[in-house]
């Protein structure tokens, strides 16, 4: 089920943000670490783009998605100010590239269907918080 819905994701990027890509990465605990390059941020960020990294629980899809990183760390408003429910200094669980800098959101989904949501409504879902910038 998560192969057709990542190569679902990076047909949707191709066709939408064709500067962007998307690599699946397993995790030792059985999930998976999805990451997105090239991420158009908008409007009011320190920078135009980052790479975007959230990960597919054990038991995706009927365990929702949660949270996600943004790289390259600090992320910042273009004021200099921390972006709201963020912080510099939790790491991606299960990440085998040890020491990466990250800038976590904690940000929700609300209302998680695993008949219906996917990878791609799980993105769109971190584009909302990330446009405006906040």
């Amino acid at each position: 089920m998560i192969e057709q819905q990542f190569e679902e994701l990076r047909s949707q990027l191709k066709d939408r943000s064709p500067a962007s890509d998307a690599t699946l990465t397993r995790l030792s605990n059985g999930g998976a670490l999805i990451k997105i390059t090239q991420v158009n941020l908008g409007h009011g960020w320190s920078r135009q783009t980052a790479d975007v990294f959230f990960v597919a629980p054990p038991g995706y899809p009927n365990a929702a998605p949660d949270c996600f990183w943004v790289e390259p760390s600090p992320m910042r408003l273009k004021s200099g100010a921390t972006p709201q429910n963020s912080n510099d200094s939790n790491p991606i669980p299960g990440d085998n590239e040890p020491g990466r800098r990250t800038t976590w959101f904690s940000w929700h989904v609300q209302g998680w269907n695993p008949n219906t949501n996917s990878l791609w409504t799980y993105y769109l879902v971190i584009l909302d918080r990330l446009r405006p910038a906040r």
